[in-house]
């Protein structure tokens, strides 16, 4: 082979001359070329991916720049949106003929249009903009427009208090379901427990024999039954309403200390992360949240459960001859179930009453307060509980070390020259 042949032959960097190689001109200088860096793993999930990821778990309020009126009720206009038009059926009367509620329906929605268009006239905005987000002056023409209907179709004080009270009442409920992400919390919970229902029955039948013979005492008793057919279903509503809000306040009392434990745990489980386990305080309120959401699902599982058991139970055992050796009417309704052959068990129908179905609801009740006391104290469950969370939050603090690594450096990427 000849030195010309060398010397024309292309080399790794290009093609060759007999003066030596040329590199082409780089951003670097000229004649420099850059190597290319290493590109993206797209396994590693990018900016968007972490905040579906913190999402998914229940947890938003890890997202940086989280707010209220775009994370929270923006997500949420949809729904505010239909609650709005629902809302203008306040305008409607019973006591009108159909074409004056009709007038009256589209009288309302004029108002709350005219509303609306003021609103933007004197926030200095053309008046047909849509909301570019959901602050304090669209709440507080949720709150208080639709409550104008009852009182400009009939002077109904009462009816727009109640509109005012109830929009109030839903925005907080929204504010704490969404801005806390109680729904993913609580199908992170559901999925958990179909996941692990083999270690969540190994654990209900520790505290079984206790949970049944609690149960079954007032199950079989008469003076429970007659409580229950005598009293108001108001007054049943205001009972299970109050223990409803124990079995919260026990849950809710531990789990910020919950919370604060399975970061320590977390962080030493991983020490290369210290800066994606410093939670602020509402940040950690968001996990506890979490934490609380997962166990009152628990609860509430352990409590539907019982409660058909019962219901089960006393269909077939609590008759209308013993109901009436308990001077128990039965309320007032009545269902008769025929089984195949028109025979019932032992020759009799079985009869499901309104007495049963609060007795039932009632012991479920009682049951879910038992089972939500005794997994607070339960030193073997507290364990398996908090491993489990511990697990699910390793992984939601390796994704935050990805997504603070992410923003940082996207605040210190320089701008591209044009």
């Amino acid at each position: 082979m000849s030195a010309h042949d060398d010397a024309s032959r292309p080399g790794p960097s290009g093609p060759t001359s007999g003066t030596g190689p040329v590199e082409p001109d780089g951003p670097a200088g000229p004649g420099v070329v850059e190597q290319p860096g290493p590109e993206p793993d797209p396994a590693l999930p990018d900016i968007a991916g972490c905040e579906r990821v913190f999402r998914r778990n229940g947890l938003p309020l890890l997202v940086e720049g989280h707010s209220l009126d775009r994370d929270v009720f923006g997500r949420s206009a949809p729904f505010l949106l239909v609650v709005l038009l629902a809302e203008l059926t306040g305008a409607v009367r019973s006591g009108w003929p159909a074409w004056a509620n009709a007038l009256a329906l589209l009288g309302g929605a004029a108002i709350v249009a005219g509303a609306y268009a003021g609103l933007n006239v004197l926030r200095a905005r053309p008046w047909s903009t849509l909301p570019q987000s959901v602050g304090v002056p669209e709440l507080a023409f949720f709150v208080l427009v639709p409550a104008l209907l009852p009182l400009v179709f009939g002077g109904q004080w009462g009816d727009a208090l109640l509109t005012v009270v109830g929009n109030l009442v839903l925005l907080a409920v929204v504010r704490v379901v969404v801005g806390y992400g109680v729904l993913s919390s609580l199908w992170w919970g559901l999925a958990r427990v179909t996941d692990e229902l083999g270690a969540a029955l190994l654990r209900l039948v520790r505290l079984l024999p206790l949970l049944l013979v609690f149960s079954l005492v007032l199950f079989y008793n008469a003076e429970v039954w007659q409580v229950f057919d005598r009293t108001h279903g108001v007054a049943d509503l205001v009972l299970g309403a109050f223990f409803a809000l124990l079995v919260v306040l026990f849950v809710g009392l531990r789990s910020p200390a919950e919370a604060r434990e399975a970061l320590a745990e977390t962080a030493a489980r991983l020490p290369g992360h210290e800066r994606a386990t410093r939670f602020s305080r509402g940040q950690t309120a968001n996990l506890a949240t979490m934490i609380a959401s997962s166990q009152l699902l628990q609860v509430l599982v352990v409590s539907l459960g019982m409660g058909v058991f019962f219901m089960a139970l006393g269909t077939l055992t609590v008759t209308p001859e013993v109901m009436a050796l308990w001077d128990v009417d039965g309320g007032t309704w009545r269902q008769t179930v025929s089984l195949a052959g028109g025979g019932g068990v032992g020759g009799a129908d079985l009869v499901v009453t309104q007495t049963l179905l609060r007795v039932s609801v009632a012991i479920a009740t009682f049951t879910g307060l038992y089972y939500a006391i005794s997994v607070q104290v339960d030193a073997v469950y507290r364990e398996e509980f908090v491993d489990g969370i511990e697990t699910q939050l390793a992984d939601v603090v390796r994704t935050r070390s990805r997504y603070l690594t992410l923003l940082d450096s996207r605040e210190v990427e320089p701008p591209v020259a044009r």
